[in-house]
């Protein structure tokens, strides 16, 4: 056999080697805390939250409390009425200061594929914004030039859902998010 053909038989049994590696290594897109349970009366406590505080509060100021139960109820109860949504099995954990965002990747290419967002919320100019700080696709850290493209896209439209209001403070702690802010008038 030539060398070419040695070339080609190694580049290909390494292909194959790093495919199967990337099939059956541990998978960093593992959401901390385990599972969060979906029901539909924790999704309903979303949108119940966001009235009383929006619409039905007669003062400016508003406080807005979120369980990881109820924004994850929330997020796959909305995807189920999409035709293709582009990620299932969502599941949301607040912890440690940060949200982590889980699910499986469909719709995307041939296969489906296990992906985790870790992002830092902040408010800025009495906005609120999330840093990506890290995107695993499965086992896999996406680069840097992807973080930042992604959290501009989530800023950009959490600019539009905030028109009317101005965030003072956003805090995250354990299963839970907590936004404090104002509606303009």
């Amino acid at each position: 056999m030539d060398e070419n053909g040695r070339w080609l038989i190694f580049s290909l049994s390494l292909l194959i080697a790093l495919t199967i590696l990337a099939c059956t290594a541990a998978d960093s897109a593992t959401l901390p805390g385990g599972q969060v349970e979906i029901s539909s009366e924790a999704a309903q406590r979303v949108e119940a939250k966001l009235v009383e505080a929006l619409t039905l509060n007669p003062n400016d100021q508003f406080i807005l409390r979120f369980t990881d139960e109820e924004v994850t109820s929330y997020l796959a109860l909305k995807l189920e009425e999409t035709t293709e949504p582009p990620i299932t099995d969502p599941q949301i954990r607040f912890t440690k200061g940060k949200i982590y965002v889980a699910g499986t990747l469909t719709n995307v290419g041939p296969m489906q594929m296990k992906a985790m967002i870790v992002a830092i919320p902040r408010v800025i100019d009495d906005q609120l914004v999330i840093d990506v700080e890290d995107v695993y696709l499965g086992p896999i850290t996406a680069p840097d030039t992807l973080l930042d493209s992604l959290s501009q896209t989530i800023d950009e439209a959490l600019v539009e859902a905030q028109l009317n209001l101005k965030i003072t403070q956003v805090e995250v702690f354990e299963s839970e998010i907590v936004i404090v802010g104002e509606k303009r008038l």
